[in-house]
């Protein structure tokens, strides 16, 4: 399943000649199967408009299933995003065309009669979702995901949290989905204000300012798009900076339309088919190794604005629409707003109660999602679109509110429940001394692999998640979308030997011994870091991109460990395959090209004289979650254990052997036996310490607990230079 949830919605205008819809869901329009109307069906209902939100919406649906053949679903999510710019800017220039103002608070009224009630209560869901079904150490992050859902800005924080290389151990939030609203609801703030100020001051030329100011907002979203999206892909996904260019081709197209009517309708008609082929081959061609929103955008967002246009004033009937508009779509396209909201929690529940569905599975769990999406529109959102009592703005604005509220304090409690969880007492060193006690006569013939529970645990199993080496809080590792060479010295600073520390989290992960043994020896520590970038000259894709940054960070750091002529530099390496030569996509990925990369980094540093002594990169977890498998449970850690076999291959271990062997004198520190003491098992506690804080990488509770081993085997490789002392003590 997808880790990125797109979609989106609608929203209705009440009154005959409104079809004031946005995103995802019907207007006030009439499709099968739908309660009676009070009102007759507004004369500018579109079902072209309805089948292309049911062509989007079952895009996301099937590539959150994880559906093979749909890989750019996603994309479904530009459609709704150009359909919302269209429809809500009609309404406006409609309201303007009429009245020569907008009414902001009958606008945002409708908004809120449309939107928020089941918004509201999905949110309520999503938040029994995380306490019932998801684990205990998620609760706070996903609680504030929910508040900030609520308020309509949760993808600003999801886009922070896609490139806090911390966050790693963060799964897929019931919420997720909720950013592409959030970008639409700020489009429904700023937009109206904006129009409704600059028609206050035009008045009769109102068409033509609003045109320029959204061709200037346009295209400068879009230029930005292009730059941003290539530095900042993560954050490049959720910000509405990168999406207000799709909202705006929509815009365009509703204020242009007088104008684009004179083309001949044979012409829109051609344009149509063109327009939806466009976004089919989005659907089916596109990848998420597609810089996403880039260029490729282009396909989805301009082919809906042709459908569009294909679909407005007289039509040819041999005209897409002819297929858009089938009842099968238009009933779709009705409960696209209330099938996208529902799916998503319902497939993160399915794999809380279940673990990792199987793609049959997870389309059964979207099949299921119909039902709750009628219900939810049948018998919440249509009547309360409809409700006398909530015709008026005043009314339907509090109303709004309350349900907002309401999901927001879903939020906080499910952040507050996090400290009525029932974990383990947290024990002491003495009570738990992690690897220490492998050398402990006390725990000599203890098989920790066979240790079903312990009374203390150290740290807690809510907390091992921030379980990080001190130089995290010292700021002195470079996070991984930034040009910056960071580097801090520890140790004395005027001592005459120096050793190095360098590469991405996995190096920075064994700092604590590494500066216990430069304290306790009297050695100069350098330690330049940068999260998710490797020492070595190698390639890995990034969101199916080259990451420059990180090429640039591999070159500047070599140069700077060659500057520093170092006695020893210690290295990790955690991924076992790269991009050779020529190589464009994952799929190209050789471990031959990483042992490549990492020998000609090691060749140079050894040319300096230095010791270049890698640390192999440790068995990966059977779970990358270890802390929610002890937590969930701690009366069987063994279901939390994994083995030594399926660990060493999926890590970077036996590249950095390889390389090892091709560069004259240079010996390997292996901590294996300590991660792993019977060589065949992996626990997840090993002396009452938590292995693993986060993914791969191990907490450092654990890993200062193995100062006394980890100097041993240091001062192994390096001839006795580095770690004897520490090791004897």
């Amino acid at each position: 399943m997808t880790l990125l949830a797109t979609g989106r919605r609608a929203d209705p205008s009440p009154g005959p000649n409104r079809s004031g819809s946005t995103g995802i869901g019907p207007g006030v329009h009439r499709a099968p199967r739908t309660p009676k109307r009070t009102a007759p069906p507004s004369r500018s209902f579109r079902p072209d408009i309805e089948g292309l939100r049911a062509l989007a919406v079952g895009s996301v649906l099937l590539n959150h299933a994880g559906l093979a053949w749909t890989p750019g679903g996603f994309a479904g999510v530009d459609v709704f995003l150009v359909i919302s710019g269209f429809l809500i800017t009609s309404m406006m220039a409609r309201e303007l065309a009429e009245r020569g103002r907008l009414g902001l608070a009958d606008f945002w009224a409708r908004r809120a009669r449309r939107l928020l009630p089941a918004s509201s209560v999905v949110l309520v869901f999503s938040g029994l979702v995380s306490l019932l079904w998801l684990p205990a150490t998620s609760r706070q992050v996903f609680g504030g995901d929910i508040a900030a859902a609520a308020g309509y800005v949760v993808n600003w924080r999801l886009a922070f949290r896609e490139v806090d290389y911390l966050a790693e151990q963060v799964g897929p939030s019931p919420v997720q989905h909720y950013w592409s609203l959030a970008v639409e609801e700020q489009f429904y703030v700023v937009w109206p204000i904006l129009a409704a100020l600059l028609a206050a001051l035009v008045r009769h030329r109102w068409r033509a300012v609003l045109l320029v100011v959204l061709v200037v907002a346009t295209t400068t979203s879009f230029v930005f798009t292009l730059s941003y999206a290539v530095a900042q892909p993560g954050l490049a996904f959720f910000v509405s900076t990168t999406r207000v260019w799709e909202l705006g081709v929509g815009a365009l197209l509703a204020l242009a339309l007088p104008w684009l009517l004179r083309i001949p309708a044979a012409v829109r008609g051609v344009l149509g088919w063109a327009g939806g082929a466009a976004v089919v081959s989005a659907i089916l061609l596109v990848d998420s190794g597609t810089r996403w929103p880039g260029p490729a955008t282009l396909l989805p967002v301009l082919g809906t604005a042709a459908a569009i246009l294909a679909g407005a004033g007289r039509t040819v009937p041999w005209g897409v629409g002819r297929v858009l508009g089938l009842r099968p779509a238009v009933w779709v396209g009705a409960l696209s707003y209330s099938l996208y909201l529902w799916h998503w929690p319902l497939l993160v529940a399915a794999e809380g109660i279940w673990g990792d569905l199987r793609v049959r599975q997870a389309l059964l769990v979207v099949a299921v999602s119909v039902v709750p999406a009628w219900l939810s529109y049948r018998y919440l959102e249509t009547p309360l679109r409809h409700s006398p009592r909530l015709a008026r703005p005043r009314p339907a604005l509090l109303a709004g509110a309350f349900g907002t509220a309401v999901a927001a304090v879903a939020g906080v409690a499910l952040v507050a429940s996090y400290s009525l969880v029932d974990t383990a007492e947290v024990a002491t060193a003495t009570e738990a001394p992690g690897a220490r006690a492998l050398q402990d006569p006390r725990y000599v013939d203890t098989d920790w692999a066979a240790v079903r529970r312990v009374d203390h645990l150290r740290p807690s199993p809510l907390e091992t998640y921030r379980d990080l080496p001190r130089i995290y809080a010292d700021r002195c590792v470079a996070p991984p979308r930034t040009g910056k060479l960071l580097s801090c010295e520890y140790g004395d600073p005027d001592a005459d030997r120096t050793v190095v520390l360098v590469g991405d989290s996995k190096a920075a992960q064994w700092f604590t011994p590494v500066e216990a043994i430069a304290e306790r020896e009297g050695w100069r520590l350098v330690v330049i870091a940068k999260n998710g970038c490797l020492f070595a000259d190698s390639v890995l894709l990034d969101h199916g991109q080259r990451n420059e940054n990180c090429e640039a960070w591999s070159r500047d750091s070599l140069s700077m460990v060659e500057e520093l002529r170092p006695d020893v530099v210690l290295t990790v390496t955690r991924p076992s395959k790269s991009l050779p030569p020529g190589g464009q996509t994952t799929a190209d990925y050789e471990p031959e090209a990483m042992v490549d990369g990492l020998v000609h980094h090691w060749e140079r540093v050894a040319a300096t004289g230095a010791r270049i002594v890698p640390i192999l990169d440790t068995p990966v977890p059977s779970s990358m979650t270890i802390p929610d498998c002890v937590q969930e449970n701690l009366d069987d850690l063994t279901i939390c254990t994994g083995t030594l076999a399926d660990g060493v291959p999926r890590s970077g271990a036996e590249v950095q052997r390889a390389a090892a062997e091709r560069v004259p004198g240079t010996r390997v520190v292996d901590m294996t036996s300590v991660v792993c003491p019977d060589g065949v098992h992996c626990p997840a506690v090993i002396g009452g310490v938590v292995v693993y804080r986060a993914g791969t990488h191990l907490s450092d509770s654990f890993v200062e607990s193995t100062t006394e081993m980890f100097a041993a085997r240091l001062a192994e490789a390096t001839d006795g230079l580095l770690g004897a002392r520490t090791a004897t003590r």
